[in-house]
């Protein structure tokens, strides 16, 4: 159970695709401005990431390795026609439309491409879908927490419910905005995990005294 614990939270937390790698950062700084368009690039993500990694499980290792990676990059790029399609039904068209060249890129993002031959295939299947689970679930929180304080600050709402906001900041709309943003929670999320991982040394290293001296003392 801590196992499964560590392997969830390393797709929320340590290896987060958007704040600690920076591999999706640029969908989510150039397509995340509202709380609608962040729960669309969410959902298309989610499908793409899912489906992607799920059917590349399957291929045969057998296959040399350059032609693995091609047919994953094939597979990943047909998983995107159920995410525009489900984006489509949920959200419209214009909201599809305005995520633009973003949404395609997310299919041959490294999630699928490179951790499934280095981490997902390695694992057993309910380890996969454990840690996908994590890295999909890291995404979509970053993503719509982002979306959602760029609607306040940007339109003083969230999705369809105006807030009496102070003061507007139009520039966080746009894609420099959104670097900004994400880059401040990235370099607090990096802080975070650097602290708790230097305490848990400390405290590691306590430990470890404590049980010398005890030993010397028996």
């Amino acid at each position: 159970m801590e196992n499964d614990k560590r392997r969830l939270s390393d797709g929320l937390i340590r290896q987060n695709v958007v704040l600690m790698s920076g591999v999706a950062i640029a969908p989510v700084a150039a397509c995340a401005t509202n709380f609608e368009k962040s729960l669309a690039l969410g959902m298309g993500f989610t499908v793409i990431a899912f489906l992607g990694v799920l059917v590349c499980r399957f291929v045969p290792k057998k296959i040399i390795y350059t032609i693995r990676v091609i047919i994953y990059a094939l597979i990943a790029g047909l998983s995107y026609i159920p995410a525009r399609l489900l984006i489509d039904a949920v959200f419209g068209e214009d909201v599809t439309a305005s995520l633009g060249l973003y949404l395609p890129v997310l299919a041959v993002n490294p999630l699928i491409l490179a951790k499934t031959e280095t981490r997902f295939c390695l694992r057993p299947p309910h380890l996969m879908m454990v840690e996908l689970l994590g890295y999909i679930v890291g995404f979509d929180v970053v993503c719509v927490f982002v979306g959602t304080l760029r609607d306040v600050l940007v339109n003083g709402r969230v999705g369809w419910m105006n807030l009496s906001a102070g003061f507007f900041v139009p520039a966080f709309e746009t894609t420099f905005g959104g670097l900004i943003i994400t880059g401040a929670l990235a370099g607090m999320c990096r802080a975070f995990y650097n602290r708790s991982k230097r305490k848990k040394a400390e405290k590691a290293e306590r430990e470890k005294r404590r049980r010398e001296f005890i030993e010397e003392v028996i």
